[in-house]
């Protein structure tokens, strides 16, 4: 899905049912400011979790 995002800089726009995609860097860009978190901690969560962003929400301790 390409419409708005959180801020106009990036393309990227996900749902908190979508994967987050660590290798792209428009995905770890929209979900490092969706979840307040830094880019080691999403990756992290993905590592821990998988990739849903559900999932590495709730790991990171963010509401969804």
């Amino acid at each position: 899905m390409q419409n708005a995002s959180l801020s106009n800089a990036s393309p990227f726009h996900a749902s908190f049912n979508d994967a987050i995609n660590i290798n792209e860097d428009a995905s770890v860009n929209y979900w490092v400011t969706a979840l307040g978190c830094s880019e080691f901690e999403l990756r992290v969560a993905v590592a821990e979790v998988g990739p849903a962003a559900k999932d590495v929400g709730t790991e990171l301790g963010r509401a969804v």
